[in-house]
């Protein structure tokens, strides 16, 4: 995977340590290793008759790590007792190996910061960098990290995020399906917070619009680049009417991004970036659009709480939030970080939404459109119906039934853990008693 997203016809490939892996010791070590043989281009290797090798016909993508949240831990190696901190664990391994080697060949450490909530936690992100960079000697300033602003609480505090990492910021990002999360989490016991079915929580309604305006505004008043959002869609290899109505999707919502100001973008598989690098390369000849400034632009606290969504509740839509729930959840737990379902790539942040979804649904007793009032009971027996139809359609050795055990716990408007990959962590550690984790 590494050799081919660097093969790929993009400027940047962002190394997912987070939402788009399960932190397997093996995951995390072989996922460092890869990384470090790949900045030296040693990563070549076979697989059978098939040889993977890094193309020499042009320059590689810039590389991006993103490390983990601060809200993770990294159970297999502890520090005085207590298991290190995974953003740490991720940011040191990375930084340490690989920093100075960067730099000799023309680029930087660069990362990828995602989950703050908070300027004091990119005030302490800022620490860790110059600590780092004093460490071994590296001049500070060399290390940049891009912000996702992915949390409503961060969305109110942009431009402290952006003072407290001036001397390394790089810009901020924004998110899609992490940032509807938050903001489902941190409102979901008011009524006035609840959401339609996903699909049609869009770029373009009323909160959604006002976060991507803001952040532009405030990136570009600040000199920093202000990232677009994730193209989530996979192609459709077995019907072409399909696929091309998908990409049709992915070159609308690229061009909804160019034309807001953003200065670059993201897509989840390489087989969409020549869209998106058509879509920007024609309506941003420009390197960056720092000087569109959006002066136009007056956003409010009420606009980015502005829940006017249009749309409705079905049960249709329950279903398929339970299916990317379990679907991811079944993955992550077999030491899988993100998983393919309806031709979208599906990680930790769209598994967020359908839990969060499902929950707050059930915590108001909203009905269906078609009347049918969702509570406990009705919740419980769609999840079972859909972790027995996955079960049955799904190899030997899948993980369905281990996956309802905790989703079930999640969405009847009950319990309500703080993270999905926090409630399942202890599934995947290979750390106890009878395998000490490794000591600093």
């Amino acid at each position: 995977m590494v050799v081919n997203a660097l093969n790929s016809d993009v400027w940047t490939y962002m190394a997912d340590f987070e939402d788009s892996n399960a932190p397997t010791w093996d995951n995390m070590v072989n996922g460092q290793l890869n990384l470090h043989d790949a900045i030296r281009k040693q990563v070549d290797f076979k697989q059978g008759e098939k040889a993977y090798k890094l193309r020499t016909d042009r320059t590689l993508p810039t590389l991006i790590c993103r490390a983990r949240g601060w809200h993770l831990e990294e159970k297999h190696m502890t520090v005085d007792g207590e298991p290190i901190s995974a953003s740490l664990f991720d940011f040191g391994l990375y930084f340490f190996n690989n920093a100075e080697e960067l730099v000799k060949r023309g680029t930087g450490p660069y990362f990828y910061l995602p989950k703050m909530e908070s300027h004091l936690e990119a005030r302490l992100w800022n620490d860790v960098f110059n600590l780092a960079q004093d460490y071994i000697g590296m001049r500070r300033g060399t290390i940049r990290g891009t912000v996702l602003i992915e949390t409503i609480p961060a969305a109110f505090e942009m431009d402290e995020i952006i003072y407290e990492l001036r001397d390394h910021s790089s810009g901020l990002n924004c998110g899609r399906w992490d940032y509807i999360f938050s903001v489902i989490k941190r409102f979901r016991q008011n009524p006035n917070f609840v959401l339609p079915d996903r699909s049609a929580v869009t770029m373009t309604v009323p909160f959604m619009d006002a976060y991507v305006k803001l952040l532009i505004k405030t990136c570009h008043r600040r000199g920093v680049h202000a990232m677009g959002g994730m193209a989530a869609q996979i192609p459709i290899k077995d019907n072409q009417q399909a696929n091309d109505a998908a990409m049709d999707n992915v070159r609308a919502d690229k061009l909804r991004e160019v034309r807001a100001g953003h200065d670059g973008t993201w897509v989840a598989h390489p087989a969409l970036a020549s869209i998106a690098a058509d879509v920007f390369n024609t309506n941003m000849p420009t390197p960056n659009q720092l000087h569109v400034r959006r002066e136009d632009v007056h956003i409010t606290a009420n606009d980015l709480l502005n829940m006017n969504v249009p749309g409705k509740i079905t049960e249709d839509g329950i279903r398929k939030n339970l299916n990317i729930g379990l679907g991811y959840m079944e993955g992550w737990l077999r030491g899988i970080g993100c998983v393919p379902i309806n031709y979208l790539m599906e990680d930790a942040a769209t598994a967020e939404v359908s839990r969060s979804q499902l929950w707050q649904w059930c915590r108001h007793g909203v009905p269906t459109e078609s009347g049918k009032k969702l509570d406990r009971g009705y919740a419980l027996k769609l999840l079972h119906e859909q972790a027995d139809e996955l079960e049955k359609k799904a190899g030997k050795g899948n993980k369905y039934q281990l996956a309802a055990k905790y989703f079930e716990t999640q969405v009847t408007g009950e319990e309500y853990a703080e993270f999905l990959t926090s409630l399942l962590y202890n599934e995947i550690t290979s750390a106890s008693e009878k395998t000490p984790a490794a000591k600093l």
